[in-house]
């Protein structure tokens, strides 16, 4: 039991590090291109380079520093993915790990999309939609996956009742109404954001 709890612990500690450090050069970098990573090229490239460095190998440098943003941009996740897979490993119960690899992923993506539609000033785009579906559907497959490990034989073993697949429900149904939401208090941008956060709340 020690070893389990020093092996969480040790994950936790490594995991959140990586993720804090990794998620401020990420947040940095999307902030710079106006949560808008497919224009990470344009903007390195439209930076004042040296003139020993334009033609073909400015070409490189930016396609280099393009790839190496991109993965700061999404290590995040990667990492959300890591420590979860890693908690799994160490203390052999599923639904923990999923609730940090699914419904960690799933709050980043929705926490980006936000973002992305409040640097737009609250227009509707295609980016945001999609954002929106890839964090409901996360969730709603954390969800499925709570049901299915705790209606298991062992549950009743392993699990408490699962207040997990409650708790979920209510964020999922949050990041559900974000659309309801905006029409409802359309040209308000701050009646919307408390009511977002009270159906968060409930």
């Amino acid at each position: 039991m020690a070893g389990d709890e020093h092996g969480v612990l040790l994950a936790c500690v490594i995991s959140g590090t990586l993720f804090t450090v990794l998620g401020s050069g990420s947040f940095s970098i999307l902030w710079a291109v106006n949560w808008r990573p497919w224009r990470i090229y344009s903007w390195i490239f439209a930076r004042k380079w040296p003139d020993i460095l334009q033609g073909p190998h400015l070409r490189l440098l930016c396609g280099i520093l393009n790839l190496s943003a991109w993965m700061v941009v999404i290590s995040p996740i990667v990492v959300l993915i890591s420590w979860g897979w890693w908690l799994i490993v160490i203390l052999g119960r599923d639904i923990i790990g999923l609730a940090v690899i699914m419904a960690g992923t799933a709050l980043l993506l929705a926490f980006y999309s936000i973002m992305l539609w409040w640097r737009t000033q609250w227009q509707s785009s295609r980016a945001v939609a999609i954002l929106l579906l890839l964090a409901v559907f996360l969730l709603c497959a954390y969800e499925l996956c709570a049901v299915y490990v705790t209606a298991s034989s062992s549950a009743s073993e392993r699990y408490s009742p699962s207040g997990f697949f409650f708790g979920v429900s209510a964020i999922a149904l949050a990041i559900n109404m974000l659309f309801i939401c905006r029409m409802v208090f359309n040209g308000k941008p701050c009646n919307f954001l408390i009511l977002m956060l009270v159906s968060s709340l409930t």
